[in-house]
């Protein structure tokens, strides 16, 4: 009878442990799961170089601007500094010798006039005064805050062909062809070519010397006569 007994508790301290086993079990799928989950993460992290891999492709691509490509040997060339002086003969040159930039002059000017003549309130005079200056004053704002500008920092390199201008900062390279500009004219400090109806390339007088003379017969060359209106 002992011996049944002892054989009894056994079997059952056998089959407890055999219970037992599939918890451990649940615990080795439990770590395989984890196993499997980090080797998701891994691949996610996979997943993610292609993307830093283009950012830094995009980093170091050179910007590109679409145009025309020079033909021929360059005619002339030469690096052009921009600052807020050359910026704000610019603009005043723009500015009023268009009807909108000088309607201002004129109704100041008509102001001080009408103050001076019928002696009607000095409040006259003062208006006109300020809406005189108003103008340049803005202008020179403008000009000093562009002139400040990271494009402005470094020096643009101009390069002319028969087929038109080009200029270049860095890797950065935009052509215009002759027949696209609308107009070349001149001021005491500067020489300036319009490609646009508000947009143009200034070369400062400072800046060609003596071969301001060269520039100015290329232009003469290459555009319409009708278009040219430099002082020399």
């Amino acid at each position: 009878m002992m011996e049944e007994q002892k054989t009894q508790e056994e079997v059952q301290e056998q089959s407890d442990g055999t219970q037992e086993q599939p918890g451990n079990a649940q615990e080795q799928q439990g770590g395989t799961q984890g196993q499997t989950g980090n080797a998701q993460e891994q691949r996610g992290g996979t997943q993610e170089q292609p993307e830093h891999t283009q950012n830094q492709s995009g980093e170091t691509r050179p910007e590109e601007i679409p145009g025309i490509l020079p033909e021929g040997d360059a005619l002339y060339e030469v690096d052009i500094h921009m600052n807020a002086s050359v910026l704000y003969d610019y603009f005043l040159r723009h500015v009023y010798t268009t009807f909108s930039g000088m309607l201002g002059t004129i109704i100041g000017v008509l102001m001080i006039t009408v103050y001076f003549v019928k002696g009607i309130s000095v409040l006259y005079l003062i208006c006109g005064i300020i809406i005189i200056l108003y103008l340049p004053w803005s202008l020179f704002l403008t000009a000093k805050k562009q002139s400040l500008q990271e494009s402005f920092r470094n020096p643009l390199h101009y390069a002319f062909y028969e087929n038109g201008v080009e200029v270049s900062q860095g890797e950065t390279r935009q052509m215009q062809k002759w027949e696209d500009m609308i107009k070349a004219v001149s001021t005491s400090k500067s020489i300036i070519l319009y490609t646009g109806k508000n947009s143009a390339s200034i070369f400062p007088r400072k800046d060609l010397g003596e071969n301001a003379e060269g520039l100015i017969r290329i232009i003469f060359t290459h555009m319409d006569p009708q278009k040219v209106k430099i002082k020399a």
